[in-house]
């Protein structure tokens, strides 16, 4: 598949994802939405609409972002394959609460343990 046929695929995983939870397929919209939960440099409304014309697929950390936010699989956003793990989320997560997870998914197994560890440990009080 040629780069540019992985582009468009992309973007019409995205506009789709869009439209399911119910959301304008609109650059503007995308970018302010995106840029509330994501901590990195802001993306431009250009950058966007890059990803809703085909003409840019977003770097694996806004993938996640984007994943998380459309409670939707980031396999399934960037491939098109489905993963038996999908981001199920009950009510749209904070922005602090995404850029955790995302720190938390970047760490070690062993860090990862740690967390829960003490995560558990204070759910037990």
């Amino acid at each position: 598949m040629s780069n540019l046929q992985e582009k468009v695929l992309f973007s019409q995983r995205l506009k789709q994802a869009l439209q399911d939870a119910d959301h304008p397929i609109s650059p503007t919209y995308l970018s302010k939405q995106f840029n509330y939960r994501y901590d990195g440099t802001p993306v431009s409304i250009q950058s966007a609409n890059n990803w809703l014309l085909g003409k840019a697929i977003p770097s694996q950390d806004k993938l996640s972002i984007l994943a998380i936010w459309l409670n939707i699989s980031s396999q399934w956003l960037r491939f098109g394959e489905e993963t038996t793990q999908q981001n199920t989320v009950s009510e749209p997560l904070a922005s602090d609460e995404v850029i955790f997870l995302i720190k938390y998914k970047s760490l070690s197994s062993a860090q990862q343990k740690i967390v829960k560890d003490l995560i558990e440990q204070f759910h037990k009080c």
